[in-house]
């Protein structure tokens, strides 16, 4: 009999607990970043690609539309954490095989103003595959929703075709290589007819 008062008394405590988590959870606002990136349009397949211009890691400009009038973009927006850098050697194996083919091959920092990180890794990787500088986050936030440090978006790769339409969107690492690479073929294909 005693064990079982014991067990009443801790089962209700645990429930207690349970119900004070829950009542928290819609007590305190959440992260103020959070927030504003629910609110966040992220955009999609058929959508215009939002313009924005910036630079890239050797101080050259950049505007997306005036570079995807010429060129098919594939934009990957990443933080560069471990599963992104595993992920390099593709994005560099996609640059070196379609940069021929009227395709760019675009990598956008997440790291704001930390430029350091970037190029240590263009350098230690030999990458020819081209960085974008975005210290303010302002294309982070029109693709993604924002970044925020430790996470990675749901949406963080696009291609764009030569009429600055968003034809594929996804996330890498998530797809697969074979997917993406016949999402690239494919519109490629289709910019040639």
């Amino acid at each position: 009999m005693l064990n079982d008062v014991k067990f009443r008394s801790a089962g209700k405590k645990l429930i207690l607990f349970f119900l004070m988590i829950f009542a928290f959870s819609f007590t305190f606002p959440q992260n103020a970043v959070a927030q504003e990136n629910d609110k966040a349009v992220i955009p999609k397949v058929g959508d215009k690609a939002p313009d924005f211009s910036g630079q890239y890691f050797d101080g050259k400009p950049f505007t997306l539309s005036k570079t995807a009038k010429n060129k098919t973009i594939l934009l990957w927006f990443t933080n560069l954490c471990s599963g992104c850098q595993s992920k390099l050697p593709f994005i560099e194996e996609l640059n070196k095989k379609f940069q021929n083919n009227e395709m760019e091959v675009l990598a956008v920092s997440q790291l704001g103003s930390d430029r350091e990180t970037v190029e240590d890794l263009i350098r230690k990787n030999n990458l020819s595959v081209r960085f974008l500088y975005d210290p303010s986050g302002e294309a982070t936030t029109l693709y993604t929703g924002g970044y925020n440090p430790g996470t990675c978006p749901l949406k963080n790769i696009y291609l764009i075709n030569k009429a600055g339409e968003i034809s594929f969107a996804t996330h890498y690492p998530g797809v697969s290589e074979k997917e993406l690479t016949n999402q690239i073929n494919k519109l490629m294909k289709g910019n040639q007819q």
